[in-house]
């Protein structure tokens, strides 16, 4: 029969080489996963980029719209004026 310390010592060295395999394991997993986040955060910067651009573009034609409208306002009124 082996002595306790040796089944000890036996089972210990078996848990390390199990512990060592699920470090490597879990080692990979967290690389993949930083590789998504890497892509996510760049699909999301190229996102806010795009949002941006189109918020800008926007903006322009809601002023366009604005400055349209104020023309017509004018134009509106000359003629109401030469009516009177």
């Amino acid at each position: 029969m082996a002595k306790p310390e040796n089944l000890v010592l036996e089972h210990l060295r078996a848990i390390r080489g199990a512990i060592e395999r699920l470090e490597r394991k879990v080692e990979r997993r967290e690389a993949r996963v930083e590789s998504r986040f890497d892509h996510v955060e760049s699909r999301i910067d190229g996102l806010d980029t795009r949002v941006t651009g189109l918020t800008h573009a926007v903006v322009a034609g809601f002023g366009a719209l604005v400055h349209r409208l104020d023309d017509h306002e004018r134009r509106i009124a000359r003629i109401e004026a030469e009516r009177a």
